[in-house]
């Protein structure tokens, strides 16, 4: 074997290696965000004076990924990925044990603030499909994203069976003793962090930052990419936090199990075909996945429109977890080449600022929408979005014969 091929094998290996202990941390994060996103809004409607803002802590959480985007990839920047990781870790593990407090006094804000230092736990947590990626050839960086996306399918298999053993370990504070496993849960993922090996090129960034921001942006497939992981990962969000609302509200006499149940299932739906979506791209093509994802999104509100038993709440989430598989997992292998890797940094950062600040938004319209004209008008919502995004991607096939990755 020669030198270069030995090279070659070496860091293939480091970049299978880099992205499977990634989906662990990424699955152990995802523990905590299940528990967010299943129980916050259902604890916040028992405690907040006004109904409507119900799912305000899930906004809270979004909004905190959302701000924190670029500021976590600056700070990575300067500090490496690994640091940059456990300081999510920690804003994260602080998050859990204040919620559970929260729980303890009844306070809705509070809640809500430790919804958002989880949230600025998940903009780190995002950027561990890019870490996955920094380290990949060419060929290997879509399976690498798809494979750190394939972790969070632990997550769903896991956290039900957390959620129903603890629920109850502090009564009477329903809730209060899972965001108190969830804390001891997310510092697991501060001990793998340091086995990942990815360079600090912290010194070596701030030489050479490649293009400005605005040249990146104004190439029209990367542009697309953005707006279509924008609008899977927007809409998912938008129909998902409305979910546990309209189990518990539908008048059928579901409890808090079923809706665990429902969340479980869209969960292991929207991270389980990641181990597989990676060498679907390879084959048929990110724009291609993309669009059947969104296919598939439309197929949710066509199912939630059909009726309130579980069955329709089950196949409606399941077809709402694989459109976001598709649609994101494809947005995501798309954008990694229209950025050299110098510029990863702001490109990436601009990215996840520009998908969390749509679910930030998503998030807080759909409690109020949810309040206002029922499950009907969630689902509605949903159409006119995903014929704009067909249109945008469709679009991407023009531009793909005009433009050559970078």
């Amino acid at each position: 074997m020669t030198d270069l091929a030995l090279t070659s094998s070496l860091n293939e290996n480091r970049a299978r290696r880099n992205a499977i202990i990634l989906a662990f941390c990424f699955a152990l994060g995802g523990i905590t965000t299940f528990c967010v996103m299943s129980l916050a809004a259902n604890v916040a409607y028992g405690i907040a004076e006004n109904k409507g803002n119900a799912t305000l802590p899930i906004t809270a959480f979004l909004l905190a990924s959302m701000l924190t985007s670029v500021p976590a990839s600056m700070l990575m920047q300067r500090i490496g990925r690994k640091s940059g990781f456990r300081v999510g870790i920690i804003m994260g593990t602080l998050g859990c044990l204040l919620a559970a407090y929260s729980i303890y006094i009844s306070s809705f804000w509070l809640l809500c603030a430790s919804t958002f230092l989880i949230g600025i736990m998940a903009s780190f947590q995002a950027f561990y499909r890019f870490a996955a990626a920094d380290t990949a050839s060419d060929k290997f960086k879509s399976v690498a994203v798809s494979w750190v996306m394939f972790g969070g399918v632990l997550a769903p298999i896991v956290a039900p069976t957390i959620i129903s053993y603890s629920k109850n370990l502090l009564e009477p504070y329903f809730i209060a003793g899972t965001f108190l496993v969830a804390a001891a849960v997310t510092l697991v993922a501060f001990i793998l962090v340091g086995l990942i090996d990815i360079p600090n090129e912290a010194a070596k960034a701030r030489k050479n930052t490649g293009r400005p921001l605005l040249e990146i942006i104004k190439q029209p497939l990367f542009a697309i990419s953005v707006g279509a992981a924008m609008a899977s990962y927007g809409l998912m969000t938008f129909v998902m936090t409305a979910t546990p609302l309209a189990i518990l509200g539908c008048g059928q006499g579901y409890e808090i199990d079923d809706v665990t149940f429902i969340i479980q299932w869209h969960a292991i739906a929207m991270y389980g075909p990641a181990f597989f979506t990676g060498k679907i791209i390879q084959r048929i093509g990110a724009q291609t996945v993309i669009m059947l994802g969104l296919v598939m999104l439309a197929g949710c509100a066509v199912v939630a429109a059909m009726g309130v038993e579980l069955s329709h709440f089950w196949v409606a989430l399941v077809l709402l977890g694989l459109g976001w598989n598709f649609g994101f997992v494809g947005a995501t292998a798309m954008v990694t080449k229209y950025y050299r890797a110098e510029e990863k940094f702001k490109a990436q950062a601009f990215n996840d600022f520009m998908v969390f600040g749509t679910l930030a938004v998503g998030s807080f319209a759909s409690g109020k929408i949810y309040n206002e004209w029922g499950w009907d008008g969630v689902t509605v919502i949903i159409y006119p979005i995903i014929a704009f995004a067909l249109l945008l991607v469709m679009a991407s096939f023009y531009f793909k014969d005009k433009t050559t990755t970078v």
